[in-house]
């Protein structure tokens, strides 16, 4: 699905890591790359808000703040050796044209993090992701960080298709398991919308 960032220059991070396919081991475990990203993006977050404001991660590559998008993660090919891993924080406000019952900031939200505290971090934290790829923990942890595992969802494909369900949990990639009408389908790629139980108000 096609993505582009945008922000007004001093609102936000915007900041791409280049790794090397050899350093993310088995190539079926590098679509948990952005999961993984997301997840450490989030923990560095967390430990600089203030008690009790929650940060969750939606799969397959939002940080939230509170239900509200706080950053994104998004991944793509260079060539045959490199992959480009892009990240988007809102640190001080958000894009334009954006709803603030959606998205978020840090600083609306009172995380106290500078913008080279969370390059040096991140940069750290990608590195170390890429590491761990093929931890056979690695899939019950992220599980188990994942807010979008347990909840009814609504997915856009990106061949056009929606799907909806019940996410029951990922898969051996990283792909969400999902139960619908047809049964337990497995998906790799896809707009999440989470959907409130008991209406029709949904998360983005």
């Amino acid at each position: 699905m096609d993505r582009i960032w945008s922000m007004d220059p001093g609102t936000g991070v915007a900041m791409t890591v280049v790794i090397s396919r050899a350093a993310l081991g088995l190539p079926a475990h590098m679509t948990r790359l952005p999961l993984c990203v997301a997840v450490a993006l989030a923990g560095i977050i967390s430990g600089h808000a203030q008690e009790g404001i929650l940060t969750t991660v939606k799969w397959p590559n939002d940080v939230h703040i509170g239900g509200r998008k706080v950053a994104g993660i998004l991944i793509e090919s260079l060539d045959a050796d490199r992959i480009a891993i892009g990240i988007g924080i809102n640190v001080t406000g958000i894009p334009d044209g954006l709803s603030a019952d959606t998205v978020t900031s840090l600083v609306a939200e009172g995380v106290s993090l500078t913008s080279a505290t969370i390059v040096a971090a991140l940069a750290d934290a990608v590195i170390r992701s890429a590491q761990t790829l093929d931890d056979d923990q690695l899939l019950a942890d992220l599980q188990g960080a994942i807010d979008t595992v347990g909840r009814q969802v609504w997915i856009e494909l990106p061949d056009g298709r929606v799907a909806s369900g019940r996410a029951t949990g990922l898969g051996l990639t990283g792909s969400l398991l999902v139960e619908t009408v047809n049964g337990t389908e497995e998906f790799v790629a896809g707009d999440v919308t989470h959907l409130r139980l008991g209406g029709d108000e949904s998360v983005r």
